[in-house]
């Protein structure tokens, strides 16, 4: 039914409304664009072109936690490619900002957490050995919360796998640290570890990163049978993500087979 609209003043608002209206459905588009535009580009590996779409989108949006937890996860990805090492630290710093301004905007996200602590990983590489600690504590801290709102997120799962492995390995040194920072060496084991990453391969099958990460934590635990096992597993899923063809080299490496897998 048409609305009639005699008033002219009313006109005016009602055609400002229908113009404003426009604008924002425009922008939803244009930013629904972006994002699907930088998660293909994500997938394929081009971590900068995933940047910059989805940097455009927050322009767009900046209050719009998925797009700030999606540029956090590019800014960590690119830490270990990025050359010098104070580039590279400002790579993890932002993802860490990132992470922490979605966070702030929305509490309850399991990935905005994970994001933090994701943020907090990466910068431990260029941290004193106090600072590695205390950052850890943070890690398990923010993944446990993460897991707590999303137990079916199979990253959590790994990253708090890792996070045993690493505390259930720690060197003299960083042990003697740790009773500072923890009060107390905190309650680590590689069994844990275990238990995490294969909560993580459970949910995620096909996810090569899960299977690396245990066939690592096997070769630390002795267990050459089960981390030949999991490499093997490794070489045979399908390359999908941007560092599975790094892991298969790794697994062709721990597995002693030629480097190209057709010679």
């Amino acid at each position: 039914m048409m609305i009639k609209i005699t008033n002219f003043r009313a006109r005016v608002y009602f055609l400002i409304a229908l113009l404003l209206c426009g604008s924002a459905f425009a922008d939803e588009s244009k930013i629904a664009g972006l994002v699907a535009r930088g998660d293909a580009e994500e997938k394929r590996g081009h971590t900068h072109a995933a940047l910059k779409d989805f940097r455009a989108a927050e322009a767009l949006d900046p209050k719009n936690v998925g797009i700030l937890i999606r540029i956090a996860q590019q800014y960590a990805d690119l830490v270990d490619v990025t050359k010098p090492s104070d580039a590279a630290k400002q790579c993890a710093q932002q993802s860490l900002d990132y992470a922490q301004r979605a966070l702030a905007l929305d509490a309850k996200s399991a990935k905005a957490h994970l994001a933090v602590a994701v943020g907090y990983g990466k910068l431990t590489d260029f941290v004193a050995n106090k600072t590695k600690l205390e950052y850890s504590k943070i890690i398990k801290e923010e993944t446990e919360k993460s897991l707590e709102l999303d137990p079916t997120n199979d990253f959590a799962w790994s990253i708090l796998g890792r996070w045993h492995a690493g505390m259930a390995n720690v060197n003299g040194v960083l042990k003697v640290l740790a009773n500072v920072v923890y009060g107390g060496v905190p309650t680590a084991s590689n069994e844990d570890a275990e238990r995490c990453l294969k909560k993580a391969a459970e949910l995620a099958p096909r996810r090569i990163l899960h299977r690396a990460e245990l066939a690592r934590l096997y070769k630390i635990m002795g267990q050459s049978d089960l981390a030949a096992k999991e490499w093997q597993t490794v070489l045979a899923l399908p390359a999908v993500e941007a560092d599975d063809e790094k892991e298969k080299a790794s697994a062709r490496i721990a597995l002693k087979l030629p480097a190209n897998p057709t010679s």
